[in-house]
């Protein structure tokens, strides 16, 4: 019994411990450049049409991982444990990804209900799994 708990520890570290990459046909990362000089919080939908499902979600501020810095380049807003594939294919219905961008002055000084009444979307990308895979996985602010 010690055996098969210590088996099974061993597998979740494993699993955990696993860095999320880009591969063919199976991708965990979608890169954010951020070529301007402004600050952005950045989140995403799978409700397309639904163009103001953002307002139902939390502050994206809350989020350790949704800052994207002036001029900064990173791969962690969407870094995910499965493949992007597997949640086109299972989450999202339309076939449509809407990723939000907000102006990180804006949500840090008048907040999200600020942001939400008064439909502060700074951009907002429709994207498809075609769409990533011409970009390369990678969405470029500018």
């Amino acid at each position: 019994m010690m055996k098969k708990i210590i088996i099974i520890l061993c597998g979740l570290i494993l699993l955990v411990s696993c860095e999320a990459s880009n591969r063919e046909d199976y991708h965990q990362l979608i890169t954010i450049v951020n070529k301007t000089n402004k600050t952005f919080y950045i989140d995403w939908s799978t409700q397309y049409p639904d163009v103001n499902a953002y307002k139902s979600k939390p502050n994206p501020a809350l989020n350790g991982f949704s800052k994207v810095s002036a001029n900064e380049t990173t791969d962690q807003v969407f870094a995910s444990k499965s493949s992007y594939e597997s949640i086109f294919k299972y989450r999202i219905p339309s076939g449509v990804m809407m990723i939000y961008v907000f102006d990180g002055s804006t949500l840090e000084t008048q907040g999200w209900d600020y942001i939400k009444n008064n439909n502060l979307v700074y951009k907002r990308y429709d994207l498809t799994l075609q769409d990533l895979n011409n970009m390369n996985w990678t969405l470029t602010i500018d």
